[in-house]
């Protein structure tokens, strides 16, 4: 019986250091729980520049790498596009005068009109300038279509005008007029005399010619007084212009006609 009682005892001592030392593990649990919790927390309030470092190598391969792919993933139409967009945002803007000069090579045609002349009138780049006339715009279509076609005319200078040319009868009516060869003395004479001969007297002299070839005294008297010229000058100045003009010396008597004779049977 004692032994029995023994036996007891000792395991309910056993029991009870079992339960002090449980008891004693999960209280430095708890208190390490506690200690953890805390430093976790202010780990977590304070970061410092190596993990913000190192978020931001994060951030920047993982940014890049969806660009990259991005890019990947676009068409090569959407490219193709894009390029062609920035080209006519950097071209320049066409200004009136130079849509008017391409819509007139246009209308004459691309292969008569020098692409290197054009290009250098109109400050424009020789490659720009052929594609504009190769595939033109909708506007430069319709200003070309809209100038009309030239006609090829002489042009006409103001002030100059034509030469009348005279007809052919006066200029043969004139050559056949025969030319009276006058002696060599007459003809120094005659000039001698018109050397001597003023202007007004000139005139004078050719005045009362034109109305008589043959002036009477009376007429020759009157010349006299009016242009103080000397009677013989007056009288040669009248031979001389009679011979040059052909006129014969002795006028033809007159004649007058006789009315013919009406015989009746």
């Amino acid at each position: 019986m004692l032994q029995n009682d023994e036996q007891e005892e000792e395991e309910r001592e056993e029991e009870d250091i079992d339960e002090d030392a449980l008891e004693a593990l999960f209280s430095q649990l708890e208190e390490d729980l506690k200690n953890d919790s805390l430093s976790d927390d202010g780990a977590d309030d304070e970061i410092t520049e190596e993990d913000m470092a190192r978020l931001e190598e994060e951030l920047e391969e993982a940014l890049g790498d969806g660009d990259h792919d991005d890019l990947s993933r676009v068409p090569a139409d959407n490219l193709d596009s894009d390029d062609k967009s920035d080209q006519e945002e950097t071209r320049p803007k066409l200004k009136n005068w130079q849509m008017r000069r391409l819509a007139r090579a246009l209308k004459i045609g691309r292969r008569k009109t020098s692409i290197k002349n054009l290009a250098s009138e109109l400050g424009l780049e020789r490659a720009y300038v052929l594609e504009l006339l190769r595939d033109p715009p909708p506007n430069l279509l319709l200003m070309s279509a809209s100038i009309p076609d030239e006609v090829t005319q002489t042009p006409s200078v103001p002030g100059n005008k034509q030469w009348e040319y005279p007809p052919m009868t006066a200029v043969n009516a004139a050559k056949s007029k025969p030319e009276v060869k006058l002696p060599v003395h007459v003809m120094r004479t005659r000039w001698s005399t018109q050397k001597r001969l003023k202007k007004v007297q000139v005139e004078t002299l050719e005045r009362v010619y034109s109305r008589t070839k043959r002036p009477t005294n009376a007429m020759i008297s009157s010349i006299v007084h009016v242009t103080n010229l000397p009677w013989k000058t007056i009288v040669k100045w009248f031979e001389d212009k009679r011979l040059q003009d052909g006129v014969p010396e002795h006028r033809v008597p007159y004649r007058r006609s006789t009315p013919e004779t009406i015989s009746t049977s």
